[in-house]
């Protein structure tokens, strides 16, 4: 019986994804997202911004920046409110980020 080689396939190279969702004249979302296939790896941001004399600021934001995702509220003195978040999927936290800017923000 003739011995073939197995099939190794290399695993797909990791893509950065980029979208931002305008809100207002005034408001948008920026979202960036890192996906091997299709499964998402990584949430670099997913970020409201508001427009206030005439420069976008960042108001909150989720990112995985220091090695966890967190959502960071930025108030205007410059403070950050810093929390921790859970999740089982990538996916679904950032499908609960959007969903939790759009209703509180």
């Amino acid at each position: 019986m003739p011995s073939y080689p197995s099939k190794r396939t290399e695993p797909p190279p990791e893509r950065k994804r980029q979208w931002m969702r305008i809100l207002t004249d005034r408001d948008r979302i920026r979202v960036e997202f890192t996906v091997r296939g299709r499964r998402v790896t990584a949430i670099n941001v997913i970020q409201y911004e508001a427009a206030i004399e005439g420069r976008w600021i960042g108001v909150v934001r989720y990112d995985m920046a220091h090695g966890y995702l967190h959502r960071d509220i930025m108030h205007p003195d410059g403070t950050q409110e810093k929390t921790s978040i859970r999740y089982r999927m990538l996916a679904e936290a950032m499908t609960e980020a959007l969903n939790y800017i759009e209703a509180h923000w």
